[in-house]
């Protein structure tokens, strides 16, 4: 069973689970910033997962990206992890556009200054759930 850590809880917010993974969404409104949260315990590092576990999950934060990207006309995917931080094995999702307040530089250690409102956080939700 996935225990998830602290301040990946605070932080955001569940969209949903599958099988095999959550997928959050951070708390901001000034970028669109997921999460994707693999289920098995104890994970730090990608390699970590089996093969197809590993495959599946970048494809699907992929597939995602370039599904929200054309919904909502963002200039940049990113997909990163760092775990530098927090070690539980995640992956982030952020879509970007030039005018938001971090670009062109990364997101990680920007201080955002405006949390998720709450038509936001559900038209969020509502595009990862069509998906």
């Amino acid at each position: 069973m996935l225990k998830l850590d602290s301040r990946i809880e605070k932080d955001s917010f569940l969209v949903k689970e599958n099988n095999d993974f959550q997928i959050r969404i951070m708390d901001v409104s000034e970028v669109f910033w997921v999460i994707l949260i693999p289920k098995k315990s104890n994970l730090t590092e990608l390699n970590d997962l089996e093969v197809k576990e590993r495959n599946y999950l970048l494809n699907y934060a992929i597939e995602l990206g370039d599904f929200l990207k054309s919904k909502e006309k963002y200039d940049k995917i990113n997909i990163g992890m760092l775990g530098n931080i927090i070690s539980q094995l995640h992956l982030h999702l952020v879509l970007r556009k030039k005018n938001d307040p971090a670009w062109p530089g990364p997101v990680w250690g920007y201080n955002f200054k405006n949390k998720i409102d709450e038509n936001t956080k559900k038209y969020r939700f509502n595009l990862i759930l069509k998906f």
